[in-house]
């Protein structure tokens, strides 16, 4: 492992990136920018795909997945295979006691989830579960002004994702309904949510409650429209909707007592927040919005390859709108790293575990319904 010995200046983080798709592409040019970071290793089923990319992109060591997982210099894995994939490899990486970035989502369910986060807490090894909104800092000014009272007693909050992009290819659920289940339950749930949940499906219990859920089926068979209705601690309702066959404006919403909180379009990895507060006969009576920007970072820009295009450089910038964002999430890694964490409090695992519990309890109750 890479150490320094000045005090002053943070070690050095060496990263190996598994995948070579197009979220890998995004985050290499994050990597290459963050202060005492290096991209040491890229790993892929295919040599030749290795070597390309580690040729587009200035990475030294092209290896297979397995190499790239034992290489002894490297400090943490980005695990960005397909999806199916995910499993395995963070298993992979934990086996060779690396520390884990592991794209959405990694595990299926919660219990292989819970399964990769009890191995990785066995090996003392920091295990982070990649939904990358919860590293934007306006999810952290969203809980602040709900901790504040600015918009009063919240009482629900509404998501929604819907695009018409690859419906069949993927479950809408997993693919775009957990980021909806990931800002219900950082705004209506427990902030210290444990890890026994929902005990008593009449509503007694820690967790958050599935209400109601239907699905439209792809004929490829995964889901391709969910709605749900969920129910958290304090009788909070969240509702959202997700979708792979058609589009919505894909915001988000927190609705107080006073007021509502709104998160405009991309929710997920949004730069902005408004606050409206609503008071008098009739909640008629607005104030004028305050709006919260968090501009993304300045000193991340897309960057040029280092293969050559006629001659010239070429500059392919970031496939994933607010992809700079990226850098929220990889730069809390290096810090949960260098402080010897093994989760990040961004996202839990106890967290992690409730998202994947709730998007499971919604895939069932929708199954149920079309019996």
């Amino acid at each position: 492992m890479t150490t320094t010995t000045d005090p002053s200046t943070p070690r050095n983080v060496n990263w190996a990136i598994l995948g070579t798709g197009s979220i890998a592409n995004d985050m290499v040019q994050i990597l290459h920018q963050l202060p005492n970071t290096t991209v040491l290793a890229i790993g892929s089923r295919s040599p030749s795909s290795a070597q390309l990319f580690g040729s587009k992109w200035n990475i030294p060591r092209r290896l297979s997945y397995q190499e790239a997982c034992s290489d002894p210099d490297v400090d943490v894995v980005y695990i960005a295979t397909p999806s199916m994939r995910h499993p395995d490899d963070c298993r992979m990486a934990l086996q060779h006691r690396k520390a884990i970035l592991c794209e959405k989502t990694m595990a299926p369910d919660p219990m292989m989830a819970r399964q990769i986060l009890d191995a990785a807490k066995h090996a003392n090894r920091l295990c982070v579960h990649g939904v990358w909104s919860r590293f934007f800092p306006v999810m952290t000014k969203i809980r602040q002004i709900i901790r504040s009272g600015e918009i009063g007693e919240v009482r629900s909050a509404r998501a929604s994702f819907c695009q018409n992009d690859g419906a069949g290819a993927c479950s809408a659920l997993a693919e775009t309904g957990i980021y909806c289940a990931q800002f219900l339950q950082w705004v209506l749930g427990d902030e210290q949510c444990g890890d026994e949940r929902n005990a008593d499906k009449q509503g007694k219990g820690v967790g958050p409650v599935v209400r109601g859920a239907t699905q439209t089926l792809h004929e490829s068979g995964f889901d391709e429209h969910v709605t749900a209705i969920i129910e958290f601690p304090g009788k909070k309702i969240g509702t959202f909707e997700c979708s792979r066959a058609h589009t919505s404006e894909r915001s988000a919403a927190v609705y107080g007592t006073l007021g509502v909180i709104d998160v405009p379009f991309p929710f997920w990895c949004s730069t902005k927040a408004k606050v409206t507060k609503m008071t008098g006969l009739g909640s008629q009576q607005w104030s004028e919005p305050q709006v919260y920007e968090f501009p993304l970072p300045s000193e991340i820009v897309p960057l040029s390859t280092s293969d050559k295009d006629g001659g010239k450089c070429h500059t392919p910038g970031f496939n994933f709108v607010n992809s700079q964002g990226l850098a929220y999430e990889a730069a809390e890694v290096n810090r949960c790293l260098r402080e010897g964490l093994i989760e990040t409090p961004f996202f839990s695992t106890a967290q992690c575990i409730e998202v994947l519990q709730i998007i499971s309890d919604i895939r069932e109750y929708a199954s149920k319904g079309m019996c």
